[in-house]
């Protein structure tokens, strides 16, 4: 599973776009996990724009004023979506990756940076994590 990581800090103008959809092209990538989009909301029109495709789905976590936001997206040639989580600092995408043939969760994460949030995310990780035990597991 190929996996493409970036703390974007903000995806302000259309450089930004063409860069993130020529590296998801370039690497072959079948996730997409952003962190720092300071985005509110998203549309299928503008993630479509980022994967270079509309072969794709995706899960956004809009944080606080777009402090924090993040989004997942995933090939759907590649990745057969079940569910997922979107708690504070996470987005857990739960499927069957289909080249794999194997049943996973793909975490998109984003830690605050003072310690009683860090704390708050990985026990909400941990439990999570208990109840999925049987998958196997990519934090990111």
């Amino acid at each position: 599973m190929i996996i493409v990581n970036l703390n974007i800090r903000g995806l302000g103008g259309g450089t930004k776009a063409r860069y993130l959809s020529h590296l998801v092209i370039k690497e072959g990538a079948d996730f997409l996990c952003l962190q720092e989009t300071k985005t509110s909301s998203f549309s299928d029109a503008r993630c479509f724009l980022l994967w270079g495709s509309c072969n794709i789905g995706w899960v956004h976590h809009e944080g606080i004023n777009g402090a924090g936001s993040m989004i997942t997206m995933w090939n759907k040639e590649a990745f057969e979506y079940g569910s997922h989580v979107v708690g504070t600092g996470f987005i857990a995408i739960v499927g069957y990756h289909l080249k794999a043939k194997r049943h996973c969760v793909v975490v998109n994460v984003y830690a605050a940076c003072n310690m009683q949030d860090k704390i708050l995310l990985w026990e909400a990780l941990t439990t999570f994590k208990q109840s999925h035990q049987n998958l196997a597991w990519c934090l990111w």
